[in-house]
């Protein structure tokens, strides 16, 4: 009655172990999948930051430019208006 038993419980032991083998089979590949998912979601984060990154860096020169125009048009009113002054103080004298 012995050698039955231990054959059977043999035979559980080893399909228990193949189950959990099985089901274990899977783990790294679904890891590997959710590490690939979460890199294209980072991946696609960078390329969206980027854009919005040249965006800003285009809009960013464009306020230089015209920040360039501004002191180039205040400085050429300055210069006409020392001018003006010039004009009134020989005027007065």
């Amino acid at each position: 009655m012995g050698g039955p038993k231990v054959t059977v419980v043999a035979i559980v032991l080893l399909l228990v172990g193949l189950l959990a083998g099985y089901l274990y089979w899977g783990q790294p590949n679904k890891r590997l999948a959710d590490d690939l998912a979460a890199a294209k979601a980072r991946l696609a984060e960078a390329q969206e930051a980027q854009g919005r990154e040249a965006a800003m860096q285009q809009k960013l020169a464009a306020a230089e430019a015209q920040l360039k125009q501004l002191t180039t048009e205040l400085s050429q009113e300055r210069e006409a208006r020392q001018q003006l002054e010039a004009r009134i103080a020989k005027g007065r004298k």
